[in-house]
């Protein structure tokens, strides 16, 4: 044998035990990922359970509570969770509430997640995936934990729903995280010009000298009244108007401190209404300020020094 033929042998030799070691290492390794595989997907993962519960509703608003109001035990929890976590973040307002007075309520921001409660049926929703539903057809609860594990079993009030709240939960943190709250912009203030005076409004001009604040009560009126009407409109939208007007007495018969006393209307500075505009009592009763003179010499003067 010559040292060519020897060669050979010798590099046939080892291909063939490097093939057959790879092969053996090759069926280990499937044996293994197999052995892998079956400890850690003993159960088939569930996505939603959308498709377990029925589309169409049992109840509506026509439907007595006492039919269905209790269904909505499990999925309260959830909700009054979900409210407290965003307002203790701030974001309540960030998110899409619905608080019907009846038996329908819902609070979701966008395709984060949801939770609704509808006349016996509830959902609570993550992303596409609905993983907590109530059928209000058949009564059962319907769930999906936090390993992709589907639970189904007759409604009770007592379901557990603590791992239902950590994943929404997990969610309001994501939110937090990433929210950003939209840039308030400024509000401008209307520029009112006046269109025309339909009647107009005499000039009433500050109280001069020192006041006094007092507590009045309305006793009468008189009969001689001033009206005054105004319309303005928006400068920078002239078809947009607003009508002002007001109305008050010449004088006004008033108590101040157990004493009765006519104050002229005029006294009262820049009050283009009757201090006591609005009120529904026979003699309702006004904080305003008068001139000191004014208090001096008609209630003041009728106690004696």
């Amino acid at each position: 044998m010559t040292k060519q033929s020897i060669e050979t042998a010798l590099y046939l030799t080892f291909y063939i035990v490097a093939f057959i070691y790879i092969v053996a290492c090759a069926f280990d390794t499937i044996d293994n990922l197999a052995l892998l595989g079956a400890s850690m997907f003993a159960f088939k993962p569930s996505f939603t359970v959308s498709q377990l519960v029925r589309d169409d509703r049992r109840y509506g608003e026509s439907d007595r509570m006492r039919n269905y109001a209790g269904l909505h035990t499990p999925a309260y929890r959830v909700l009054n969770h979900v409210s407290k976590a965003l307002l203790k973040a701030g974001l309540y307002g960030a998110c899409t509430t619905m608080m019907s007075r009846a038996q329908f309520k819902h609070i979701s921001y966008k395709s984060l997640f949801s939770v609704t409660i509808a006349y016996g049926y509830s959902a609570v929703t993550i992303g596409a995936r609905t993983i907590f539903a109530v059928d209000e057809w058949s009564r059962d609860i319907y769930h999906i934990d936090a390993s992709g594990r589907l639970h189904a079993t007759p409604y009770h009030q007592g379901y557990d729903m603590s791992d239902v709240i950590a994943q929404v939960s997990e969610c309001i943190e994501v939110l937090k995280e990433c929210y950003i709250a939209p840039a308030a912009e400024p509000v401008q203030e209307t520029r009112w010009a006046v269109k025309q005076v339909i009647k107009d409004r005499p000039y009433h001009g500050p109280i001069k000298g020192a006041t006094w604040s007092v507590r009045a009560t309305l006793l009468a009126s008189s009969k001689k009244l001033v009206h005054w009407k105004v319309e303005w409109y928006d400068m920078d939208n002239p078809s947009r108007t607003r009508i002002e007007s007001g109305v008050w007495a010449k004088a006004y018969k008033v108590e101040i401190d157990g004493v009765v006393a006519w104050l002229p209307h005029s006294l009262l500075g820049e009050i283009y209404s009757s201090p006591w505009a609005g009120s529904r009592v026979a003699r309702p009763t006004a904080t305003i300020d008068v001139p000191e003179w004014w208090y001096q010499k008609s209630i003041l003067v009728a106690y004696p020094a």
